[in-house]
């Protein structure tokens, strides 16, 4: 944790003799230094999509917020309940950044890329005055 001025020590000694026992007993035992009572808590999805309406650049805080992100912006009207924990196993994985979940994506954009160049060359092929 960084470190506090006079002020912001003084303050979070009276936060911490507000809270109840069991509250107090919580901090301890993950140790008092590290508690930061400061920190500013993780924004909604929504303020988030807010934000970035108005081309404010904001940062995706879980896997689970890139999923919720996906079906918000992709409007799919049927779809099964495989594919939802698809999306959100593989939006977890590439998050945590996790070699086999990237690898996946990487062939995803791959094949995306392959197919398209397959289906301009099947349209070259058969357009007249080609070749042949």
């Amino acid at each position: 944790m960084a470190r506090l001025t006079p002020e912001e020590e003084t303050k979070k000694r009276e936060l911490f003799e507000g809270l109840s026992p069991k509250a107090q007993q919580r901090i301890l035992k993950r140790g008092y230094d590290n508690w930061d009572p400061f920190m500013m808590p993780k924004e909604p999805l929504g303020y988030k999509l807010k934000q970035e309406a108005k081309g404010e650049r904001v940062r995706v805080d879980s896997g689970h917020e890139l999923h919720e992100r996906f079906f918000a912006e992709r409007r799919i009207v049927d779809y099964s309940p495989e594919y939802v924990k698809g999306v959100l196993e593989i939006s977890q994985g590439l998050y945590r950044g996790i070699d086999r979940y990237q690898g996946m994506f990487d062939f995803s954009c791959w094949n995306e890329v392959w197919r398209k160049r397959q289906a301009q060359d099947e349209g070259d092929t058969e357009s007249p005055g080609g070749a042949g």
